[in-house]
């Protein structure tokens, strides 16, 4: 009898405890979502990696390089004719390349002739001299010298220039841009590497390596390979800006801004 009542009590107390319990509960629900969402960034921050992208020009080479890098309509001063600029830093850049890309820049469409001309540093006679097709539109633009044969010799340092031909004429009145650059060997460089497709690992320790032209061909083959992404165009202009090159990266973002929208 004595064990009948007590489990009677027992079941009594036990459901006037338990509203309130449950209705505690309630007043202050813990949505499943919500803390799966909290959660979620906590982990993205906790695992978010920032790189500085920095390019260390290699020593001994700070003296500037032959010519102008920028052509034209410089720094916007003359808006007649287009700003023609070589993606090349102020000293002779850097490869580990036989047959680099080059890089060269025109901030309006071109109609008129373009040549490319490259030149050993101690000679005069052009090694190659060649008429560039014209580009269907403004921006940043590529030559392979793998397409003319062209090998660089380590240790040798050569001026390459672009150059807008205005009057065929009067050849004193072209637009030229130029830069200079150098094969260097690596001890820590495998060739068979280099025929992988790029990193952004590898654009950074290019550049950090002080490889100019690596790192520059190393971005752009990404962009090429996804045009849209628009992290590795501003890496690629943060990297022109720090050889003075602003005016490049930003009608780059601009110009693929407006495409987006």
């Amino acid at each position: 009898m004595k064990r009948t009542t007590l489990l009677r009590w027992s079941f009594i107390i036990g459901c006037l405890v338990s509203p309130p319990i449950m209705a505690i509960a309630e007043d202050n629900p813990i949505p499943p979502s919500s803390l799966a969402k909290e959660v979620k960034e906590q982990k993205a921050q906790a695992g978010q990696v920032t790189k500085t992208l920095l390019y260390q020009p290699p020593r001994g080479l700070g003296a500037p390089s032959a010519g102008r890098r920028v052509g034209g309509g410089t720094r916007g001063t003359n808006k007649s004719v287009p700003i023609l600029s070589v993606l090349a830093p102020g000293h002779t850049g850097l490869t580990v390349r036989e047959q680099p890309d080059l890089y060269w820049f025109a901030s309006d469409v071109v109609t008129n002739p373009v040549e490319l001309t490259l030149t050993l540093e101690k000679g005069d006679t052009p090694i190659l001299e060649k008429r560039l097709a014209v580009p269907t539109k403004a921006g940043i633009q590529k030559v392979c010298l793998s397409d003319y044969g062209v090998k660089l010799i380590p240790g040798e340092r050569y001026n390459w220039s672009i150059a807008l031909v205005l009057d065929p004429k009067r050849r004193s009145k072209d637009i030229i841009a130029m830069g200079s650059i150098e094969r260097v060997e690596r001890a820590d460089t495998n060739p068979a590497t280099q025929a992988t497709a790029p990193t952004t690992d590898a654009f950074y320790r290019f550049a950090a390596d002080g490889l100019w032209y690596d790192a520059v061909m190393a971005i752009s083959e990404m962009i090429d390979t996804t045009p849209t992404d628009m992290a590795l165009r501003k890496q690629r202009a943060d990297l022109l800006d720090q050889v003075d090159l602003p005016e490049v990266g930003n009608f780059d973002l601009m110009f693929q801004d407006r495409k987006a929208g």
